[in-house]
């Protein structure tokens, strides 16, 4: 099946449709069709309990900062601190663990076996939400920062191990033949050549992820019941009306999440340069 169109040039342009574009198409069709049925005829709006006071309420108590008690403030930036202490620690222990195994998975450097062993599993475990994983280990542990970090875990070590793998495989494979002519081990090559070359594309995931368990940290507190994190205090200040206390968590979070961006933009720009 082809579609004949005319070019800016005046020249007739043939575009071929393939079995992957029909399929494509499909699945978006599909998609917008659940997304309709979803939003006009399978959700129940309640539209008599809306109550406009407290829209107005939380409309004009949003930014009103000034009625945010210091000992408020002092909590949120202690609950902040906590958060980012989630996303870092489950970063860190991630990267740590998900470096090992990305070199073990990576097709050019470990047995092949090995690496479809470690990324089936991987991909399993990534296929689990982070939020699932969270709630496993609280149940069976409690409440506490300790299962936040070993939920948030699991997850942050299957995205390294996935991104590491392949940015390990785009390494020059001549560069790694050669070494190997030359002599050189395992070590050798992983440290001669692997990791230096994929030094930057390391310090970018780090990067991405660390943004995507900072996000996941704020929202495991209201999602999971975790307490001491900045989610837990925006929620709590919602349910008691607290709409001053609401406004100034979520400029926070915004505000911390702008600054991580803009700094970890400017590392990656200094590793690309040297």
């Amino acid at each position: 099946m082809s579609d004949i169109k005319i070019s800016f040039t005046g020249k007739p342009k043939i575009k071929t449709l393939t079995s992957a574009d029909i399929v494509i198409s499909a699945v978006i069709i599909v998609f917008i069709l659940i997304t309709v049925y979803t939003v006009f005829f399978n959700i129940e709006y309640k539209w008599d309990d809306f109550q406009d006071e407290t829209a107005l309420d939380i409309a004009s108590n949003f930014i009103r900062f000034d009625k945010v008690g210091i000992d408020k403030i002092i909590e949120m930036l202690l609950s902040l601190i906590n958060t980012l202490s989630l996303a870092f620690v489950t970063t860190i222990t991630g990267f740590v663990t998900g470096i090992v195994f990305g070199l073990l998975s990576a097709r050019n450097i470990s047995n092949l076996y090995l690496s479809n062993l470690i990324r089936g599993t991987a991909s399993l475990i990534r296929a689990v939400p982070t939020i699932i994983w969270v709630l496993i280990f609280v149940s069976g542990y409690g409440l506490s920062a300790t299962t936040a970090v070993m939920g948030m875990f699991f997850h942050t070590l299957s995205f390294f191990i996935k991104s590491f793998a392949e940015t390990f495989e785009e390494v020059d494979k001549g560069t790694i033949e050669a070494l190997r002519a030359s002599g050189s081990n395992w070590l050798q090559i992983v440290f001669g050549t692997i990791l230096p070359s994929s030094l930057t594309k390391i310090i970018s995931w780090i990067a991405i992820r660390s943004e995507i368990n900072f996000g996941v940290a704020v929202v495991i507190g209201p999602a999971a019941g975790v307490p001491g994190t900045i989610g837990s205090l925006i929620n709590n200040a919602s349910r008691g009306g607290d709409y001053a206390t609401q406004g100034f968590g979520v400029i926070l979070v915004f505000l911390t999440a702008y600054i991580m961006e803009v700094t970890i933009n400017n590392l990656r720009q200094k590793s690309i340069i040297n």
